[in-house]
């Protein structure tokens, strides 16, 4: 239940705590007392907070104001240190009173930059700024308000306060570029900038594997899967590479259709398959295990993720696999109404946000990949992404991972002199096939 936008939510906090527990008492009291919901006989209310909690307060200014544009066009910052990813998220300002929806969601198709600039007093010299009060508009502060993005930015206020004390500098002198790097030492991500650790001794070794993935095929040994939505695998393909020709296994209820399209994104570090490269359409008879083909050729300038999407055909069904690898996984233009997502997002008016379809991860166990076969393998798991600078997916799955029959993985790094070693960061993968936006979502394995 909100309330007090029209108000000073600073200073006027006591008139917005009383008209919210008038409001609360009143809901209770209808539901208790209007006959309408006679399942609430036996029931009591336990608890009423008694603190607002406060959407939006203070925001202060630094040397630079993120804004909307920001966000929805995912500028760069040459001092980017920390990034976001929830929608903006707007509320009426008549809270509860207002006759317009509770609030809208609108998304951006990826993550964005936070710039170290929003992150320090313009004006006071030695003043830093984090969580909720950092340098936004009102419309950008709907996004980097929510509590793990206000966490990130902290981490990186707390790195730059350290290295202010040890070069005896003020905020505004912090060395950027050494900000980023030992913020990313830590395992920080920030979109765009990687790790170059001139003090990894392992990039200056000889770095071998016992083994590496070459990606041809994913057994066929899980449960076929109706196209009640059209539904995606992501390939990720180096760059200059050709897109290899894709065969599937379908199950066919009746003569009908199929369209299959290799899609891809408007930017190589996103995954929203907006941009279409090629296309074919099968006329299928009624049947099980019917393979399909379909023809690459494509040349990808970059590397990047693409998609081979099946559009909706609930006559059809896909066979899948149960073998899951890091980074690698399918999605679906399937409906989340928790976070506003709609199959599409369709802003009504010219208000600066993008029309975009939602290709969305499903969690385990629905989110099974495909069981495929390519004409020619992908080589995106070798040994060199253990020092290319990335710690987890992003336009590739940056991980090295070992064949699949190899039953003792083994990674080794030699030195042509003895060398001291002082610390050893080892970064495993942290189910990065599986999409969890929060902590509130849950884990199917918890």
């Amino acid at each position: 239940i909100e309330y007090g936008g029209r108000l000073d939510t600073v200073h006027d906090t006591e008139a917005i705590k009383w008209e919210l527990w008038k409001v609360v008492y009143g809901v209770w009291n209808h539901i208790k007392n209007s006959g309408e919901f006679p399942e609430a006989e036996n029931m009591t209310l336990e608890w009423v907070g008694t603190i607002p909690g406060k959407r939006e307060s203070r925001r202060f200014e630094g040397d630079y104001m993120l804004r909307q544009q920001d966000i929805v066009e995912q500028r760069r910052h040459e001092d980017a240190i920390s990034f976001g990813g929830w929608a903006l998220d707007l509320h009426p300002a008549d809270g509860i009173y207002s006759e317009k929806p509770g609030c809208n969601q609108w998304h951006s198709r990826g993550v964005y930059q936070i710039p170290y600039r929003c992150l320090y007093s313009r004006n006071i010299s030695n003043l830093f700024l984090a969580g909720r009060i950092t340098s936004t508009s009102h419309v950008a502060f709907s996004s980097t308000r929510v509590m793990l993005t206000g966490a990130h930015a902290a981490q990186a206020v707390g790195m730059a306060a350290v290295l202010c004390k040890r070069d005896s500098v003020e905020p505004r002198s912090v060395n950027v570029g050494q900000l980023q790097q030992e913020l990313l030492r830590r395992g920080q991500f920030i979109p765009n900038v990687p790790l170059v650790d001139d003090d990894d001794l392992v990039r200056r070794g000889q770095l071998k594997t016992s083994s590496s993935l070459v990606l041809r095929q994913l057994p066929d040994d899980g449960e076929p899967q109706a196209l009640s939505y059209s539904w995606a695998q992501m390939f990720p393909v180096t760059a200059r590479q050709t897109m290899p020709s894709v065969s599937l296994v379908v199950d066919v209820v009746e003569s009908t259709t199929l369209e299959v399209q290799l899609r891809t994104s408007d930017r190589p570090e996103n995954h929203t398959p907006d941009i279409i490269l090629a296309r074919q359409t099968y006329r299928l008879e009624g049947g099980s295990n019917q393979r399909i083909t379909f023809d690459g050729g494509q040349v990808i300038d970059d590397a990047r993720y693409v998609f081979l999407c099946l559009l909706k055909n609930p006559a059809i069904s896909v066979h899948t696999s149960e073998k899951r690898v890091t980074g690698l996984l399918t999605v679906a233009n399937a409906q989340n109404p928790a976070v506003s997502n709609f199959g599409k997002q369709e802003p009504t008016e010219d208000i600066g946000v993008d029309t975009f379809e939602f290709w969305v991860p499903l969690r385990r166990p629905q989110g099974r990949n495909f069981a495929f076969e390519l004409s020619t393998p992908l080589n995106v798991f070798a040994a060199k992404n253990v020092t290319n600078g990335w710690s987890r997916p992003t336009y590739n799955p940056n991980a090295w991972v070992a064949a699949l029959d190899d039953a003792a993985p083994q990674v080794s790094v030699t030195w042509d002199t003895a060398q001291t070693i002082r610390q050893i960061d080892v970064i495993f993968d942290a189910d990065y096939d599986h999409p969890m936006e929060t902590v509130l979502m849950t884990h199917p394995e918890t």
